[in-house]
């Protein structure tokens, strides 16, 4: 038994929507490599179930063998040769795949978007995008479905970027929408009936706009950011330490990870890494350079301080947990001595500890730092040079965009120091004019810290500690200030226990700030992100500006400033005004309208399916329809109100049925009457017969006057007839003459 005429033409219409749909991993993952190894895949799964059909297989068995050919592929592609004639698999080439699915659940769990193709990452992509290939040709060719099996395409189109936060290209949707039209044409060119521009542009239009509402209104089916999973690791092979950053601010829910207290009344800022590696794309962290077994006499001098100090500042340290402390040790600067861990080496320029042995965990810890004099005045008459151990320091590879040379030497100019070209540029970004947000930087696609980024950031005026940290460390750079970005957590919140101040830190206290380079002093750090962490008292903002920078409800959670008491809210411990319940609450209220309209509408759905496939029969009716259209509707409306004719009764038994339900109407009993007539009539004598509108609208309203109250109200809001219509295939794009098919 061949395929009827114009499956494979739909076939071919599915796949196609498919790998459109698979665009969305663009800013998911680098390239285009992983797309490529997609069509192959897609084509392969989908030919061999059209295959399989023509050969007259059902639908789930053509499935089923379309399914087989992803072990086959995979084999030929990450198999490493071990595989029987390359596509066969055997015990060694199953054992390198399974390698290499294995490395990349690992690289998602430690990477970072848009994350390297990897030979896993695209194996991952190409086999899930033969499974919805496979999904959409058994659910349009075999079940006769196609605009449902067009739900999964939307759902395809649409879960990266809700999932990942990369959001989803308006193009892409456009794209999405023109393959659904070729799949309703292909479905009706298959039918034999020409495809109706009007039509056409209606459903494309449809799937235009549901998957708007999709995007906009739908929460992300699983969460990007991790919520509720364990904090994702900074610092690993091929990660960004700025991006996973931002991604761990993003989780949601925030984890404990240490409390201190510390004999000094300033703020502790205790770092992770030192960032200060600059390529133009990334920032890259100082690695251990200076090895030893024990850490309390092994720190190496303090960059770049030449003068006197004020005393030893002893800062103790819990953790909240075993697996707290991961790759790198929070240590307050300058660390001196460390006692109570073991197995770290020094990164000799940044004074950061990297863990060398990863089998023992960090409970408690004391550090020992020095309080360097890094007071206004003497910032102020200091120089700044070339740091003998940090050549790097003042490198800015690459082109650098305009508008950052021209923002720089804007916000410098007339500073007469380094120091206040460096409190200028602090100033400038927290002067009000950019908003501290997490979101949207992954939104539009600028979340990370090359010199593209920062021009994009420059142009929106919106992102988080990473962006402020390193547009300040380039444009410090860019004015002869040697400058790096440090990665660590802010002060925390203190509250008082046992009449001692205890600051407690979480995940949401994770950060970025700039350290910059003066003669004498050494590294000094700037805060020039509005709403977090403790500005330097070094380094005070204008009187004018304190009042643009409370902190903004985007904001996750603001360290606290010491005070005399506990601190009950996040706003409240930075001693800034609260925005109000109004503010925040106005996009919750806006989201849950939209939801509310959209659960709405999909309760709606089939009330307004049901009644369109009604006004179309009738409308066909209108001039003298096909009498089974008439008959199709008499029936569907009995089972709507749940009086359908027991299955397998001849016509004239299901006639004598429905006129129990039509009582003693006279004129609804011989409409009735005429319209199985007519049928009967067409199904044996082959012609087709015609049917009036107004015989079908007399049993029709006969029929509903019987009803009770509650069984219209069943039939109007959940027709049970629209599971059989469905299954017919008679929605949209549909209607044909009898034997058209």
């Amino acid at each position: 038994m061949g395929e009827p005429r114009g499956n494979g033409l739909l076939s071919a219409a599915g796949a196609l929507a498919v790998l459109v749909a698979t665009l969305s991993f663009l800013p998911v993952v680098q390239g285009t490599d992983w797309w490529w190894a997609a069509v192959v895949f897609v084509i392969a799964a989908t030919a061999v179930s059209a295959w399989a059909r023509r050969l007259g297989a059902p639908t789930a068995a053509g499935a089923v063998l379309a399914i087989t050919t992803v072990p086959l592929l995979a084999t030929a592609f990450d198999g490493q040769g071990q595989g029987l004639l390359v596509l066969l698999p055997t015990t060694g080439s199953s054992n390198a795949v399974l390698q290499v699915l294995n490395d990349a659940w690992a690289q998602i769990y430690a990477d970072s978007v848009p994350a390297e193709p990897s030979a896993g990452i695209l194996l991952l992509i190409a086999v899930g995008s033969a499974a919805a290939a496979v999904l959409v040709d058994a659910v349009a060719v075999g079940l006769r479905a196609p605009l449902a099996a067009m739900l999964a395409v939307l759902a395809l189109a649409i879960v990266p970027g809700r999932s990942l936060h990369t959001g989803t290209n308006g193009w892409l949707l456009v794209a999405v929408a023109v393959a659904v039209l070729l799949v309703i044409a292909a479905d009706r060119r298959r039918r034999g009936i020409a495809p109706r521009v009007a039509g056409l542009i209606g459903g494309g239009a449809a799937a235009l706009v549901l998957a708007l509402a999709a995007q906009l209104v739908l929460p992300a089916p699983f969460a990007s950011d991790a919520q509720g999973l364990p904090l994702q690791p900074l610092f690993g092979s091929g990660v960004d330490p700025l991006i996973r950053l931002g991604d761990n601010l993003r989780r949601g829910p925030q984890e404990p990870v240490l409390s201190y207290t510390t004999s000094t009344d300033d703020d502790v800022y205790l770092r992770l890494a030192v960032l200060e590696n600059f390529t133009g794309a990334t920032w890259m962290p100082n690695e251990a350079d200076h090895y030893g077994v024990g850490l309390r006499d092994a720190a190496p001098p303090v960059p770049g301080l030449t003068g006197g100090t004020g005393g030893t500042v002893t800062t103790r340290i819990t953790t909240a947990t075993d697996s707290a402390i991961g790759a790198r040790l929070p240590l307050p600067y300058p660390a001196r001595t460390v006692d109570g861990v073991f197995g770290f080496d020094w990164d000799s320029r940044g004074l950061t500890l990297v863990r060398r042995d990863t089998t023992t965990s960090v409970r408690s810890y004391t550090v020992d730092s020095v309080a360097v004099d890094t007071s206004a005045a003497a910032l102020r008459s200091a120089t700044t040079s070339l740091p003998a151990a940090d050549r790097g320091s003042l490198a800015v590879p690459g082109t650098v965009p305009g508008i950052i040379t021209s923002t720089a030497a804007a916000w410098t100019k007339g500073a007469s120091s380094p120091y206040a070209k460096a409190v200028a540029i602090q100033n400038h970004l927290r002067d009000g004019a950019f908003l501290y947000d997490e979101q949207t930087p992954a939104q539009q696609g600028y979340d990370g810290d090359g010199l593209g980024v920062i021009a994009k950031f420059l142009s929106v005026k919106s992102g988080y500690c990473v962006h402020f940290a390193s547009t300040m460390a380039v444009m410090a750079r860019l004015e002869g200030i040697p400058a790096r970005v440090v990665v660590g957590y802010q002060p925390g919140e203190r509250t008082v226990v046992g009449g001692k101040n205890v600051y407690e830190v979480t995940s949401d206290d994770l950060h970025a700030w700039p350290e910059l380079y003066f003669d004498g002093i050494g590294w000094v750090r700037f805060e020039p992100t509005p709403g977090r962490g403790v500005v330097p008292s070094y380094a005070p903002q204008p009187k004018t500006s304190e009042a643009a920078n409370a902190p903004s409800a985007k904001s996750d959670r603001v360290s606290a400033t010491p005070t005399a008491a506990p601190s009950t809210t996040p706003s409240a411990a930075a001693g800034g005004s609260s925005s109000g319940p109004t503010d925040s609450a106005v996009p919750g209220v806006l989201r849950g309208i939209g939801i509310a309209l959209l659960v709405v509408l999909l309760a709606l759905l089939p009330a307004g399916l049901r009644r369109f496939v009604r006004r179309r029969r009738l409308a066909r009716l209108t001039r003298g329809g096909p009498a089974e259209i008439g008959w199709q509707e008499v029936v569907d409306t009995g089972a709507d109100l749940g009086h359908a004719p027991p299955s397998g009764l001849s016509l004239r038994a299901s006639e004598l049925s429905l006129r129990h339900d039509l009582g003693g109407a006279s004129d609804a009993v011989s409409a009735l009457t005429r319209i199985r007539d007519a049928y009967e009539r067409q199904v044996y004598g082959g012609r087709v017969q015609t049917v009036t509108a107004g015989d079908v609208g007399t049993v029709l309203t006969a029929l509903r006057e019987r009803a009770p109250l509650l069984a219209r109200l069943r039939a109007a809001l959940a027709p049970r007839s629209l599971v059989g219509t469905m299954t017919r295939s008679r929605l949209a794009f549909r209607w044909s003459p009898p034997g058209s098919d």
